[in-house]
């Protein structure tokens, strides 16, 4: 794949999800991040009309959204690494897998990142981490507010952090049952699934409410390891 580009936010799971997939096939790629000033200048909205990212550059044709990406990269490159299974049954379960990740593991990691006050000043500057300081310095207290705004118009900004983490527990209860004498959430291997679940998931485990929510369960870490991004950090 020659002159790839991924238009990322760095923090976002959704830019993780594309990242994962790019390394397991071997390919390529640049990474440009973008920062609140980006967003501000309607450098988001000229890469994607949805005015979201990730945004994928291959050779010059510019995709929007991580789900259709990842679905593209995997027609293009079927040979490498099969991320979406063959048998019917089976893709059905990693839509399942991928939508829950990206519908309700996603919002409590915002939440554990901007609504929790202690942790709300660190992610507001990693979001800026891509901005001129001039910028930043005026962002940085603005990017928590504008995330509560999402956060309360879904729902999960009107609930108290023991409601989330509660909520975050039944998930956790619930994925460690079903990885019971399983090493993969869908088949004998690796799959989308996998992926979209374990980027949401490492995002929580980023801050430190999700992070000891996590170590009650260690069958999910071991997962996680096989499963995620190689940390950076």
């Amino acid at each position: 794949m020659n002159n790839a580009v991924l238009y990322q936010y760095e923090i976002s799971p959704f830019c993780a999800k594309v990242r994962r997939v790019l390394q397991l096939k071997g390919l390529d790629y640049q990474v440009h991040n973008i920062g609140a000033l980006g967003s501000q200048l309607g450098e988001v909205r000229r890469l994607s009309p949805q005015g979201k990212l990730p945004v994928l550059e291959l050779d010059g044709e510019r995709m929007a959204d991580s789900s259709l990406i990842v679905r593209e990269l995997e027609r293009r490159f079927p040979a490498v690494v099969p991320l979406i299974p063959d048998d019917e049954q089976q893709r059905a379960q990693v839509h399942l897998w991928e939508d829950w990740a990206d519908e309700s593991l996603y919002f409590l990691e915002v939440y554990l990142r901007f609504a929790v006050k202690e942790n709300r000043g660190y992610w507001a500057g990693r979001v800026c981490a891509a901005d001129p300081a001039w910028f930043a310095a005026i962002a940085r207290p603005i990017v928590p507010a504008t995330m509560m705004k999402q956060l309360k118009a879904q729902g999960m900004g009107r609930k108290s952090l023991a409601q989330v983490l509660a909520e975050l527990d039944q998930h956790l209860q619930m994925l460690n049952a079903l990885l019971y004498g399983r090493d993969w959430l869908v088949g004998e291997q690796l799959t989308l699934a996998d992926i979209a679940v374990a980027v949401q998931l490492q995002a929580i485990a980023a801050t430190p409410q999700g992070q000891k929510a996590l170590q009650g369960y260690p069958q999910i870490q071991l997962w996680l390891a096989r499963s995620g991004e190689p940390a950076t950090e």
